[in-house]
């Protein structure tokens, strides 16, 4: 008796110990496997909570539901001005994680990513309106480096880092910009662009490149006399607008990113890159969808130049990413004569969008997560066209 007692308990202790060996295995294994499954759990709680202001068009609810089940993101601002002028917003998830104390405001703080390049854009159109510079104007006519190995640096533009058609091809070449650990040449040490190789002949080919927009950085620098984010300050007051540079951290009131989509950084993935000093002009601001709608507004005011400006070299306009302009890639869809300008960012957690349309209307899309794939965020741009051309046909 005693025996089977004693097989008996062994058995249950083995079962026990299994059980939390596997869960331990689970858990620091598979823990992505297991966040990214408990999602569908969490998609009902975060669509009952999503909220719009009064009056706000049907096609804000139709994108958030994609941002919800699609995208993946639970914490999310759309943020709508039309031609007139009224805005209209709507807000799903939480500042501080799933069913947090903070629930997402339209105010509520996230990384701009690379949708700062407007901004940047802007504010070198805005010093070509001014008469500082101009679009033909040669890059090395500005800054100053040792003579290039590549004599091709000579050819590069301010129109052609504009609409990333300057040589640089970050899918060919070795950049800094957003490597780990590594600290970026641009633009604390310019004359390492001496020793460089261009991808291919400038003015031939659309690639897009980080090291383009850090190089407009630096000739604001040299054309204003002050810092990058000093010129940018005074030339549209974001501080005042709510919008601010990010440094070698995150700032007090940021949201908390999902990055259980993330395949390789987490929540310290910032400690890696130099936010301070290399991608202020790349990918350096934060605030609300709201604040760069806004923002988005006065710089279309600019004249004659402004963020919807861009060169008559032909591109692919009816291919998404396929077509530069000097600050926004203009789309048509096949067989559509409605044209929609956008600027996509994209940080580990957090995705970005700003649209402009041919109607006047102005659309921001914040997410707080990493997308599943880059799929979902093709098939996310053809539905923000569909919609919005639907809506002003109305």
């Amino acid at each position: 008796m005693n025996k089977i007692i004693l097989i008996k308990n062994t058995f249950i202790i083995v079962i026990i110990l299994a059980l939390i060996l596997g869960s331990t295995y689970l858990y620091t294994a598979q823990y992505k496997m297991l966040s990214r499954l408990s999602y569908s759990l969490q998609i009902p709680f975060i669509k009952s909570g999503f909220r719009c202001s009064t009056n706000a068009p049907d096609f804000m609810s139709e994108v958030m539901n994609n941002l919800i089940i699609e995208q993946k993101s639970m914490s999310n601002q759309i943020v709508y001005q039309d031609s007139r002028g009224k805005i209209s917003h709507c807000e799903s998830g939480w500042e501080d994680s799933f069913r947090g104390d903070k629930p997402l405001t339209v105010d509520s703080r996230f990384r701009y990513a690379s949708v700062s390049k407007v901004a940047t854009s802007a504010v070198i159109l805005n010093l070509i309106n001014e008469g500082k510079l101009s679009l033909d104007q040669k890059l090395l006519d500005i800054i100053d480096i040792p003579e290039p190995k590549d004599k091709r640096i000579h050819d590069i533009t301010i129109s052609m880092l504009l609409q990333h058609s300057a040589g640089f091809d970050r899918l060919k070449t070795y950049t800094p910009m957003l490597t780990m650990d590594v600290k970026p040449w641009c633009p604390t040490n310019l004359a390492v662009l001496s020793e460089t190789t261009l991808d291919f002949n400038p003015n031939t080919q659309f690639q897009y490149s980080n090291v383009g927009y850090c190089l407009l950085g630096a000739v604001v620098e040299q054309v204003t006399g002050t810092t990058f984010r000093e010129a940018a300050e005074d030339m549209y007051q974001l501080n005042d607008r709510g919008i601010k540079f990010v440094d070698d951290e995150f700032l007090s009131d940021e949201i908390v990113y999902d990055y259980r989509y993330e395949s390789f950084y987490g929540a310290n993935y910032y400690t890696y890159f130099d936010f301070k000093d290399s991608l202020s002009a790349v990918g350096g601001l934060s605030g609300s969808a709201k604040s760069m709608v806004l923002l988005t507004r006065d710089m279309l005011r600019e004249q004659p130049l402004n963020i919807l400006s861009r060169s008559n070299t032909p591109c692919a306009i009816d291919k998404i990413d396929g077509c530069y302009g000097h600050a926004l890639l203009p789309y048509q869809m096949g067989g559509h004569d409605f044209t929609l300008y956008n600027k996509s960012g994209f940080f580990p957690g957090v995705n970005t969008d700003i649209y402009i349309d041919d109607q006047g209307g102005i659309l921001a899309l914040y997410r707080g997560a990493s997308a599943p794939n880059s799929q979902v965020k093709q098939q996310l741009h053809k539905q923000v066209y569909m919609e919005l051309e639907k809506f002003y046909k109305l």
